[in-house]
């Protein structure tokens, strides 16, 4: 929650000294400040908005407003408006500082709230609408992230979009002003409907969520769900009785109907609510409101605010009022893998697999000089690695069938994920031309070996083609044993959550072995011809998630359970087999507990390397012994891994650090740090971190570095936000190299270029025209070069819900490079393959 300035952050803002940066919204960012002494009770929030809107005069108009309707609202259930200025060049908003979560926040970390805390925060919540209501406005925008948890009870906060009801609806025709999920029938029908007992209805649907743990009107289809809300379609299960008939009465289609907020404050305190200084927060709760305070205690004791951290160069640089106040708060732009989603990545998800990968939305920054020092100082070339320099074939003490027999490929590179391939020219397809063909439907993930390329479709098709000639080999339909609610098209839904058609488990092809799913079942299948070598069911009551190969003849079987009783799987497990032939050998358990909404899909296998598999588990990561299944080591749970590599004798894992106490320093920025573990018992070797990230529109901080390829001599990253590929010196740890790559803007501008991979001295990225090819030293030239058949930039259609259905979002092709061989799979299913440039 409290993080640090930025380079760009304002030194005051109005009469306030800024001390920390709390997040940012769709009009600007909030500071820590205070106008004199640093004091914890003292201190306060500042909201300063955007300095390229201030010149709006419908911006500026509407936080005037915003002062206005927040100075004539009093009640202990508010967040108290210290002051405002609309004027300013810089206009500003302070109100009190909160110390604690928002409810959004802590329902993600730690799941629904106890029935005596949503009873507390009902009476609380309902009170404070009837302050707003009393003193003639409207919220109209009431939803968990606008809830935060204060030791004393609830505070309602930003009433950004609140306004008078003579007031006029500052949005454009159509436009809907509110949070999916958390509207009312009337903001569906469009903002002049919204009324008071508007508000009433999004109240109950913020406490359907607290009880819950879930979105009260589901996931799925931006439509669906204002579909359901605009019939107040809301689903209580799982509410406990006591409130169910409250929240019932208020989730009705008719405003006249509902109870109003003096009424409803009256209910809850009968249920046993006790308002201001008697809500009974869960342990959770009260642990994260005292590590805001610590946070803040410690800042105050520290006597100076929290500085920026190293900039490039490595000089922290010095705070002076002549910087430009704030960064402008935009939308997330996507990274080379990724496609957009309905909201923030939940800071409790686990790791992404392949697949989650697919989903997530990232940002990249420039790479930090001393910390890429210390990733790329890991060690030099190992036996059978290529040097840099070294030529197309690398040398290897294995024999040309043992190559072919590991030969396997995705869009992250080999095995071991770390986006350095070594090329060998035993692995090129026999036969191998230069060849052009095409999937028939946009692809969702692929994979390949010497034999096929195979590809998921957003359909929920598997379909292979020739590795050698990209003919038609085989097709499997797509189809489950679950009903997933995904209709025909993979799409995700407003909370980020991923609707497949068919099974989840993307394909994983290794050695003329290939993997997929069918109607619920594992399948092993041979690459060229598709037959069926032997399937395998899910355990009753369960789904696959994930299939993963490993290098010595296991399949790991990722499996979850079913939804339960409040619509939520129960359980994870690994399940392991011999691939020859289907063996049963061991099983591990992941998890026991019903899946909280963050953690559905994040337990699984997410690699093997060096004869162990190592997993996301409720107690964190842990690494298995292959043949056994003994975990080896002891979990690392110091923080959710997003990605890991194997690099040598060590295992990289990165994670996203938000500035809330996460790690090993809670007043870290949000950043991404990589953590080097001993691979056997994960036992941290060192850290290093990045440059802090930018935050998406909703406020949340965006999910910054995946660092895309690392090589015995480089490291290569991907900056989103310039569009371009970065390259740092091992030796120096410097970043040395910069490339621009192709970008489109749809509602925000974004790359259309595929994260960078290495081979041998260079890094090689694709746009759906060239392939781009970039050395990793100082020295060289980039080369570009004109991919023949590729089908060039699709024009973009500006649609109100971007991203949600898959394949209707401009991608970057997929590399898969074999044997010298690239083969870019691009968004709408065109395949081409050829020589990777010399």
């Amino acid at each position: 929650m409290i993080g640090r300035l930025r380079e760009s952050s304002p030194v005051r803002i109005g009469p306030y000294e800024t001390l920390a940066r709390l997040g940012a919204g769709g009009m600007g960012e909030v500071f820590l400040a205070t106008d004199g002494p640093c004091e914890p009770q003292a201190l306060v929030a500042v909201k300063a908005i955007r300095r390229d809107v201030v010149g709006d005069p419908v911006f500026r108009a509407r936080f005037r407003r915003e002062i206005s309707v927040a100075a004539s609202v009093e009640s202990p259930f508010v967040a108290r408006l210290v002051g405002g200025d609309a004027d300013a060049e810089q206009p500003w908003l302070a109100t009190e500082f909160v110390p604690g979560p928002d409810l959004a926040e802590a329902v993600r970390r730690h799941g629904a709230l106890p029935e005596p805390a949503v009873i507390g925060l009902g009476t609380g919540l309902a009170r404070a609408l009837a302050a707003v209501h009393g003193a003639g406005v409207l919220h109209r925008d009431l939803k968990p992230a606008n809830v935060l948890l204060g030791a004393d009870g609830p505070k309602l906060i930003d009433f950004g979009v609140a306004r008078t009801p003579g007031a006029t609806t500052m949005t454009s025709t159509g436009l809907l002003v509110g949070t999916p999920g958390f509207m009312s029938p009337e903001h569906v029908a469009g903002g002049r409907h919204v009324v008071a007992a508007s508000d009433v209805f999004c109240l109950a649907s913020v406490l359907t969520y607290a009880a819950t743990g879930r979105d009260p009107f589901g996931d799925g289809p931006v439509a669906a769900v204002l579909y359901r809300v605009s019939r107040a379609e809301a689903e209580l299960d799982g509410v406990p009785e006591v409130l169910r008939g409250v929240l019932a009465d208020c989730l009705v289609t008719d405003p006249a109907a509902r109870p109003r907020p003096d009424e409803l404050a009256e209910r809850f305190a009968g249920l046993g609510g006790e308002g201001r200084g008697g809500v009974p927060w869960p342990e959770s709760v009260i642990e994260s409101i005292a590590a805001v305070r610590r946070d803040v205690e410690q800042l105050c004791d520290g006597g100076r605010p929290l500085a920026p951290l190293p900039s490039e160069g490595g000089r922290t640089p010095t705070r002076t009022p002549t910087r430009t106040p704030t960064q402008r708060s935009a939308p997330s732009p996507l990274s080379p893998h990724d496609l957009p989603t309905m909201g923030a990545v939940p800071p409790a998800q686990r790791r992404p697999t392949s697949r989650r990968t697919l989903l997530a939305v990232i940002l990249a920054v420039a790479l930090a000089g001393g910390a890429v020092g210390a990733l790329l100082a890991l060690r030099g070339p190992g036996p059978g690695e290529e040097a840099r320099g070294s030529g197309p074939t690398p040398s290897t003490t294995l024999s040309p069938a043992q190559l072919v027999a590991q030969a396997g490929v995705d869009g992250a590179g080999n095995d071991d994920r770390s986006g350095y391939v070594p090329q060998y020219r035993e692995q090129r397809p026999k036969g191998w031309k230069p060849w052009r063909g095409t999937l028939g439907h946009a692809p969702m993930s692929c994979a390949a070996d010497t034999l096929a390329v195979v590809c998921q479709l957003t359909d929920g098709t598997y379909t292979a083609l020739d590795a050698s000639d990209g003919r038609r080999l085989w097709t499997s339909k797509g189809g489950t044993a679950v009903d997933t609610g995904a209709g025909e098209e993979a799409y995700i839904g407003p909370s980020g959550h991923l609707f497949m058609p068919g099974d989840l488990p993307a394909p994983d092809v290794r050695g003329g072995t290939t993997v997929i799913a069918r109607d619920g079942r594992l399948q092993v299948r041979d690459s060229r011809s598709g037959a069926v070598r032997w399937s395998v069911a899910p355990e009753s009551g369960t789904r696959f998630t994930a299939a993963l190969i490993t290098g010595d003849g296991l399949l790991v079987a990722s499996q979850e359970g079913a939804a339960g009783s409040a619509n939520r799987p129960t359980g994870a497990k690994l399940r392991t087999f011999g691939l020859r032939g289907g063996a049963p050998r061991w099983t591990h358990t992941l998890s026991t507990e019903q899946l909280a909404e963050a953690e559905i899909g994040g337990y699984r296998a997410v690699l093997a390397h060096g004869g162990l598999v190592y997993a996301d588990s409720a107690d964190g990561l842990v690494a298995l012994d292959g043949t056994t299944g003994r975990q080896v080591g002891t979990p690392y749970d110091k923080g959710q891994c997003r990605t890991l590599m194997a690099r040598g004798r060590q295992i990289l894992c990165s994670q996203v650090l938000r500035g809330d106490g996460g790690f090993d320093d809670p007043n870290a920025e949000p950043q991404t740090r990589v953590t080097r573990l001993d691979p056997r018992t994960l036992v941290a070797k060192g850290a290093f971190g990045f440059k802090a990230p930018r935050v998406q529109a909703d406020g949340m901080p965006g999910i910054d570095v995946v660092v895309s390829a690392v090589g015995p001599g480089a490291a290569v990253a991907y900056d989103t936000t310039n569009g371009k590929v970065v390259v740092a010196d091992a030796h120096k740890g410097r970043v040395i190299r910069k490339e621009p790559l192709s970008v489109v803007t749809d509602v925000i501008k974004r790359p259309v270029s595929s994260g960078p991979l290495i081979v041998g001295d260079r890094a090689l990225t694709a746009d759906n025209t060239t392939l781009r090819s970039v050395p990793l030293g100082a020295k060289g030239t980039a080369r570009t070069t004109v991919v023949p058949g590729a089908p060039g930039n699709r024009p973009v259609k500006p649609h109100a819900d971007p991203g949600t259905v898959i394949a209707d979002s401009p991608r970057p092709p997929t590399l898969l490079l074999l044997g010298g061989v690239v083969t870019l799979v691009y968004d709408q299913g065109t395949v081409v393959s050829l020589e990777i440039p010399a």
